[in-house]
């Protein structure tokens, strides 16, 4: 059936709307897929961007040419469609052949080499030159189709430049608020190549209607038909730009100057990413919604020039519209400091509720709207403009557009490359800003000024004082406050200044040692005076977040390092992901036998300031010769470099900041194995602080799912250390002993508060037996292409989420724990030196919580009754003393009274028995066994009178039994008590007590499990489902009841696996 011409323009629009939206779906997913191979540095992004945009240009180009010569443009564009949609299909396939590559070949360079940037940058071009170049010429192919007189021509450039960018927008959000999430990288690009193969069927079937290149031409018999019969859509009469004509000069001026704007266009958006980044917080969607709003402001200029029909002297419009730019900007660059304090001021309005997250977002798109959308809608009229002025005859066409763009484009290559890589680390963000505001305004007088000979030669000599006098004034008016402002963070203080005032003397009050606009992130150290020790602390921030600092972060710092050199003293070489303050690196080097250590990181900034402002904290750690510092991405380093390690300490920033959960992922892990000796140790820096149950369950999951044995340590109540290994660790922990009295490494680990072996074990809190069994079976781990914990720890970063992972799991509170520290009190029982090491620890640190804290200081007092110290460290506990533990000493004094009336009337002594039971274990842990007499006393007594509650006071015994070791009795009443009658415990009947059956099914179980009775044990998990303890949200349960049973049940999954016989 033939069409009519009338089909042309809403095939057309709507095609590119579509193919826009594909387009930055693929630009978002490709900008992961290469960021994991290359590495997530400033330069593969760069490659990328150079990749992507290069395509675009020579697409521009070379179709912009064929264009003018082709009778089927829009058949032609439908077979650029296609082929970006096959490409799409293939392409998870040709990364892995690329991946493969670059492997190979970077495998023979040295780590750090000027050769694996060439290496990295050929893979990026040869991954997306190709469906970039095909995506580039889908703009000037359509041009040409819809385009029938020049003065349609103006206004149509307009339009499928505005409908092309508005599906940009569509694209970013579609990849990066839902497809990513929802159905990882794959399906990603699997789904833009089902758009673009909707849009190629579309354009494939209207062209063969229209019968293209038959009885159809762009501006051919049909369409001149078509026009004939409708109102004209040229210009008005008397409109200047249908009799404007421009000089070759003016023509080829106009070409530069649409190169110079996208050069400055992307000069902006780099800068803009920066600040606002730093201003609003550096998280996961930060980018997408600075870059949906920039996009955005661009279509609107274009939609405004489309709709402008009868717009006077065009040239001159691109100088005024460049002009307002500039005004704009450098208006707006002395407020520019005070982003954060508006932004936090705007976000205390959210309550922090997971529901409002999405409005909190809107809040970040806001202000991004308020700083960029009108500069940037002045650049998005610049380029159609620029088009009209270039497209001087209808039959060029399609070359002209194409050489408009694709000049644009490679502008907007060279001002990504060069602000990121030149700009920004010579000139810093407020001195590259101004640069922009002065290339614009260089623009915008020789546009305006070009047909006065007089003033073009004071445009050109005037141009460089201008430009450089702008970045003057930036360096004397604007670098100090913006290096203070927007380095500080101010997105993550619980507490914002109230009045700006406040935040001005805030500012005022930082104290800047270093600060650097580096290629990939922005690096501040600055000092704080203690207002207790008159010290100067340092802090070391990176995109704003504090990394390392030289007091508060201290124990997790050196801890990192002196925990696995401890336990496994032999340890030769060693590698650590992340500088940091250096202090890692230091504390490593403080043990004898260390020959190498490798320090990775991604950010040269960091490590010049670890170096020569954190030396006196780390001791002068990177200058040692045994220490080999790589300026690489790690994951890169690890799978190009070939070395093996004793130990790998990863330190990364929290998840949620953009770009770190690459170094959390299955692929990062499976990294660090392969680089690991045999009997290899991974430590692992866990933030648990702005982070919820389903994040941290997803880190614990996707280590579990690489290294099958690991334990968990709690250096500061934030943080925690992962200690992982491919097989389990057998501790000596007498050369522990010896290693921890080498006097380097005392003095180190004093630096830290810690002065005794048990302080320092005591930081354990889950062992190897439990802790790859912490994580629910419905975890899922997180991949390099199914990145799902960055948007989890994005939206736990919201709503200041902070994880129970301690509160749960505590081993500690057990008198009898598998831990090392049960192990050593063993052999050296708590001493009052030790309880007075844990009390300084605490009074430093918080460590121990302060629940244990108390069940140490009541051993402290056993052992010396007469010390007044132990009583003040008591009073000053945050824990108080719990109210069962006051109302079972009042009812001690008439227990005789309730021993009489419990044969006829139980309940008071049931009273007394619960308050005796809540304040034992209250007081119960690895360090102290409180009294049980009384206790045992109540309850046998109760077990003769009260035999409704049997099955309570049955377990109460058992638990008691359990913490005194007296195993055999410990299972003869639990089983007495679970197996009373009905058979299988139930939960209706322990009303009177709901920790009991939890815990001393958890107890038995895991008895079970050591003992290898596993088909015993799992008797019992069964018992523990069938009977609802392992029910969420239920007040029976117990969270290392479930720990157990998953436990149980994976290995006898793994033992039927290995026997080749289903679970």
């Amino acid at each position: 059936m033939k069409l009519s011409a009338r089909w042309i323009y809403p095939t057309a629009f709507i095609c590119l709307l579509l193919s826009g939206a594909a387009a930055l779906v693929y630009q978002v997913a490709w900008a992961r897929y290469l960021s994991l191979l290359l590495g997530h540095t400033s330069y593969a992004v760069v490659a990328v961007l150079v990749a992507f945009m290069g395509g675009l240009a020579l697409g521009n180009w070379w179709f912009g040419r064929f264009a003018d010569r082709t009778t089927r443009p829009l058949a032609v564009y439908g077979w650029l469609e296609v082929g970006i949609a096959l490409y799409a299909l293939f392409f998870p396939v040709y990364y892995e052949l690329c991946q493969r590559g670059y492997v190979a070949l970077g495998s023979g360079v040295a780590p750090g080499s000027q050769w694996l940037l060439v290496l990295k940058f050929l893979f990026s071009f040869a991954a997306i030159l190709l469906p970039a170049t095909l995506m580039g010429g889908t703009l000037p192919v359509l041009t040409k189709l819809v385009t029938r007189s020049l003065g349609e021509l103006r206004e149509r450039v307009a339009g499928l430049y505005f409908i092309n960018s508005l599906g940009a927008v569509a694209g970013i959000l579609i990849a990066d608020f839902w497809w990513i999430p929802s159905m990882g990288l794959d399906a990603t690009v699997f789904g833009g190549a089902v758009i673009n193969g909707v849009v190629a069927a579309v354009a494939l079937v209207v062209s063969a209607g229209l019968q293209e290149g038959r009885e159809v031409r762009t501006a051919g018999k049909v369409a001149a038909d078509e026009q004939a019969k409708e109102p004209a859509e040229g210009p008005a009469p008397g409109d200047a730009t249908a009799e404007e004509v421009y000089s070759p000069w003016e023509l080829r001026l106009a070409i530069v100057a649409a190169g110079l704007s996208g050069f400055v266009a992307m000069l902006y958006e780099v800068v803009w990413t920066r600040v606002l980044a730093l201003a609003l917080g550096s998280s996961t969607h930060a980018f997408s919604i600075m870059l949906v709003t920039f996009i955005t402001g661009i279509a609107s200029g274009a939609w405004v020039i489309g709709r402008w029909r009868r717009l006077r002297r065009v040239f001159d419009a691109f100088g005024w519209a460049e002009l307002a730019l500039a005004v704009t900007l450098f208006v707006s660059m002395f407020f520019y400091h005070l982003l954060p304090y508006w932004f936090v001021r705007l976000g205390t309005v959210v309550a922090r509720e997971p529901a409002n997250h999405l409005v909190y977002q809107g809040l970040q798109l806001l202000v991004c709207f308020a700083v960029m959308f009108v500069p940037s809608l002045c650049l998005g009229m610049t380029l159609p403009l620029a088009s009209r002025v270039a497209t001087s005859e209808l039959a060029r066409t399609g070359r002209s557009v194409g050489l408009v763009f694709s000049v644009n484009t490679l502008g907007t290559v060279l001002g990504a490359a060069l602000t990121g890589l030149v700009f920004l680390p010579m000139l810093g963000l407020a001195k590259a800003f101004a640069l922009g505001v002065g290339l614009n305004l260089v623009i915008a007088l020789a546009v305006l000024l070009r047909r006065n000979v007089a003033m073009r030669s004071a445009v050109v000599w005037g141009s460089p004082v201008l430009v450089v006098g702008l970045i003057g004034l930036a360096h004397v008016a604007l670098s100090p406050t913006w290096d203070r402002a927007l380095s500080l963070g101010l997105w993550r203080l619980g507490t914002p200044p109230r009045t700006l005032a406040e935040y001005r003397q805030m500012i005022n009050e930082v104290i800047v040692f270093y600060h650097r606009d580096g290629p990939g992130s922005t690096v501040l150290v600055h000092g704080w005076t203690n207002r207790v020790t008159g010290v100067v602390d340092l802090t070391l921030r990176v995109n704003g977040k504090a990394d390392a600092t030289s007091r508060g972060d201290l124990p997790t710092q050196l801890l990192a390092g002196h925990i696995p050199m401890l336990l496994k003293p032999d340890i030769k070489e060693a590698m650590v992901v992340g500088i940091g303050s250096g202090m890692t690196c230091g504390a490593i080097l403080t043990h004898p036998g260390v020959e190498r250590l490798d320090a990775v990181e991604i950010s040269a900034d960091v490590y010049i300031a670890a170096r020569d402002h954190f030396a006196p904290f780390n001791d002068r750690a990177l200058e040692d010769p045994r220490v080999e510092v790589i300026l690489d991405d790690a994951k890169s380093f690890l799978r190009t470099s070939g070395r093996k390690y004793d130990l790998i300490v990863s330190e990364p920033s929290n998840p949620w900041m953009a770009g770190v959960s690459g170094v959390f992922s299955v692929e990062y892990y499976e990294a660090c194995l392969a680089s690991l000796k045999p009997g290899g140790v991974l430590v692992q820096w866990v933030q648990i602080y702005e982070t919820s149950e389903e994040a941290v369950n997803t880190v614990l999951a996707t280590v579990r799912s690489v290294f099958p044995f690991f334990s968990l340590w709690q250096t500061l109540p934030g943080d925690l250390l992962l200690v992982a290994s491919a097989e389990p660790l057998r501790y000596d922990l007498e050369a522990t002993q010896q290693r921890f009295d080498e006097p380097a490494v005392t003095a180190d680990l004093r630096r830290a508060d810690i002065f005794q072996l048990s302080v320092l074990l005591g930081l354990q809190f889950v062992s190897e037996s439990n802790a790859p069994f912490l994580a629910p079976e419905d975890a899922i781990a997180h991949s390099d292409f199914y990145p799902r914990l960055e948007y989890l720890a994005e939206r736990a970063f919201f709503v200041r989420a902070f994880s129970r992972l301690v509160d749960d799991y505590n081993e500690a509170t057990s008198t009898r724990p598998r831990l090392l520290v049960g192990r050593h009190l063993e052999e050296n029982p708590l001493t009052v030196t030790d309880a007075q090491s844990f009390a300084l620890f605490h009074t430093s640190h918080q460590l121990p919580p302060p629940r244990i804290m108390r069940s140490i200081t009541e051993r402290w007092r056993e052992l010396d009754p007469s010390s007044l110290l132990a009583v003040e460290f008591s009073g000053k506990l945050d824990q108080p003393l719990p109210v069962s533990e006051l109302e079972a000493l009042r009812m001690r004094k008439v227990r005789d009274e309730l021993f009489e009336r419990a044969a006829t009337e139980p309940e008071p002594l049931r009273i007394y028995s619960r308050h005796l039971m809540h304040a034992y274990r209250a007081l119960r842990s690895a360090f102290y066994q409180p009294p049980t007499e009384e206790l045992i006393e109540v309850l046998d007594r109760l077990v003769e009178t009260d035999p409704a509650h049997l099955q309570s006071h049955l377990l109460r015994l058992a638990e008691i039994a359990w913490d005194v070791g007296d195993e055999a009795t410990f299972v003869q009443l639990a089983a007495d008590s679970f197996l009373q009658s009905a058979g299988a415990p139930a939960v209706g009947r322990y009303e009177l007590d709901f920790q009991a059956p939890g815990r001393v099914l958890y107890l038995l179980i895991d008895l079970l499990w050591h003992a290898n009775r596993f088909e015993d044990a799992y008797g019992w998990c069964r018992a523990a489902r069938e009977g609802r303890f392992l029910e969420r949200g239920s007040r029976f349960y117990n969270p290392m009841l479930a720990v157990v049973v998953r436990k149980v049940e994976a290995t006898l999954a793994s033992a039927a696996e290995a026997a080749g016989v289903g679970p």
